[in-house]
């Protein structure tokens, strides 16, 4: 069997594995990244089909925008991009109209006085007072019920519900109210989102050539058999080339997966000849979770799940660059329109859209049912002549839109010595999506650099952390730029628009539609998807 000696191994190359590899190769070691798929990037990449950028999972958004933790990994590691802030808070779809809001204040004209009057009194309790302890172990569902009536003030409710299926793909009974306030602290301080020039594709596309050539040997169609280790310690990977049809050994002291905790506990056990059950993620053989849900170590975890629809438009349906959430269908949460940002992610003459919904059962064909259901509320006649549906495309088990559902992540240190884990399974709380990637990666190299002895750096940011342990992860935004959205999203970052020369994917350099380890259902001109 040939070996191969490495300073580091990262098991995955979607976002999180490339920029842990990036990060290293900065630091001048040696890197192999092993990734069992034809191509890198993950849910963070996109295909062409039909002459738009259909993403594998994300929404070509990054949620913080410019100023987000994602940006300023890209800026640190000098990886060309270009952030599109949005320029309003979000626009919202009620009672058969979109109202777009540029600021907070403007949210009176969506909800009416009585219950604008609820929203702010709700946001002042979330924002500025101290949680009470019977409140901290609640879920947000039983703390928004104790304090406003669904029927009584249905838009408050919906606020709330689809900005939370949107964001983080769960329903408010599970998520915990000291996770959803964090969060939405973060988005109101970071900024408003932002659209990526090039889309997905292109940051994960720059990243990848970063990684080459800075050195890192990217291993493409190469399937990890196990990870191998020795008196507790991490030593390397058994490997399979499925090019060569050959067994590799793969060695190196620091093993990093990205493939979410019960794929790796499988690793482990497979290398030292344990059995490891079929439980969820965040299972035996790593570290006890970091958020503030109070399970234990062991304890199951859900996967968040979805839905994404993407549709291609004879005319724009959303004027701004950021978000329309819709209060008045009965499952799709949020719509966005990336072409507004870049009109190369749409064929000619047409705007690309996509809708997020998470899925309330295991049967495929009721949620499609139910997305079709609301498009037709949404579009009226215009569904499947101006507006049709392109792909459909369900996010859970192996390809979810998250491992573990925010604010139950687990550590990244792993019950082996050496053994570290980044990813949407290891988000610090308060971060989402790939903001809470990125910040993953941070918390792990804190980790990595910290004194022996010295005390574990907190999931929730270096401002919690001793002053002589370097941070990876920077401070949060100062409180003060929530103000801004009283009038106007907080301004960019000053290197968000620097004009840079991204190469888009052509189709023969794209994944084959059928690759892509994602269902999709292609549309029939004229129809709405069957």
């Amino acid at each position: 069997m040939r070996e191969r000696d490495y300073d580091v191994i990262v098991i995955g190359a979607g976002l999180g594995g490339l920029l842990a590899a990036a990060r290293f190769l900065r630091r001048g070691q040696t890197v192999a990244v092993v990734e069992r798929l034809a191509h890198p990037g993950g849910r963070f990449t996109a295909k062409t089909f039909q002459g738009a950028q259909v993403s594998t999972g994300a929404v070509h958004m990054l949620p913080f925008g410019s100023n987000g933790e994602l940006a300023g990994m890209l800026r640190a590691l000098g990886v060309p991009h270009r952030v599109h802030d949005a320029e309003v808070f979000a626009s919202f779809h009620v009672r058969g109209r979109q109202y777009v809001c540029r600021s907070v204040l403007q949210l009176a004209a969506v909800l009416g006085a009585r219950q604008f009057a609820e929203l702010l009194r709700l946001g002042g309790e979330m924002m500025l007072a101290r949680s009470r302890p019977e409140d901290r172990a609640r879920s947000f569902q039983s703390w928004l019920s104790r304090r406003v009536s669904r029927e009584r003030s249905p838009e408050v409710y919906a606020y709330f519900e689809r900005i939370c299926h949107f964001a983080l793909s769960v329903d408010l009974a599970d998520i915990s109210y000291p996770e959803v306030v964090l969060t939405a602290k973060n988005m109101l301080r970071y900024g408003a989102p932002g659209i990526v020039d090039g889309g997905c594709a292109a940051v994960t596309g720059e990243l990848e050539r970063r990684v080459r050539a800075d050195g890192g040997d990217l291993r493409l169609r190469h399937d990890v058999l196990e990870i191998q280790s020795e008196d507790g310690r991490v030593t390397g990977l058994r490997v399979r080339d499925r090019d060569r049809d050959e067994d590799l050994l793969l060695r190196a002291p620091l093993v990093v997966s990205n493939i979410g905790p019960a794929a790796t506990r499988r690793l482990v056990a497979a290398g030292d000849g344990s059995t490891a059950g079929d439980g969820a993620d965040g299972a035996a053989g790593l570290e006890r979770p970091n958020a503030a849900s109070g399970e234990g170590h062991g304890a199951v975890r859900r996967e968040a799940s979805g839905l994404k629809v993407h549709l291609l438009s004879d005319r724009s349906i959303i004027g701004h660059k950021g978000i329309m959430y819709c209060l008045d269908t009965e499952r799709i949460a949020g719509i966005v329109q990336p072409s507004n940002s870049d009109r190369r992610l749409a064929p000619p003459g047409k705007h690309l859209l996509i809708t997020h919904q998470i899925m309330r059962g295991d049967d495929v064909n009721v949620e499609r049912e139910a997305a079709r259901a609301d498009l037709r509320r949404l579009f009226g006649d215009d569904f499947g002549t101006h507006v049709t549906v392109l792909t459909m495309s369900q996010y859970r088990g192996e390809w979810p839109v998250n491992r573990i559902v925010q604010g139950e992540d687990v550590s990244p240190v792993g019950d082996l010595a050496g053994l570290y884990l980044v990813g949407d399974a290891v988000k610090p709380s308060g971060y989402l999506m790939v903001e809470g990637v990125a910040q993953s990666v941070n918390w792990m190299l804190d980790l990595l650099d910290r004194p022996a002895g010295a005390p574990a750096v907190a999931a929730g940011g270096p401002d919690v952390a001793a002053r002589a342990i370097p941070a990876y992860r920077p401070r949060r935004p100062a409180r003060y730029r929530s103000l801004y959205w009283l009038v106007a999203p907080p301004p960019p970052h000053r290197d968000s628009s620097r004009p840079v020369t991204i190469p888009m994917a052509t189709p023969g350099g794209t994944v084959d539609v059928a690759s892509v380890p994602i269902p999709a259902t292609p549309a029939t001109p004229g129809t709405d998807g069957e």
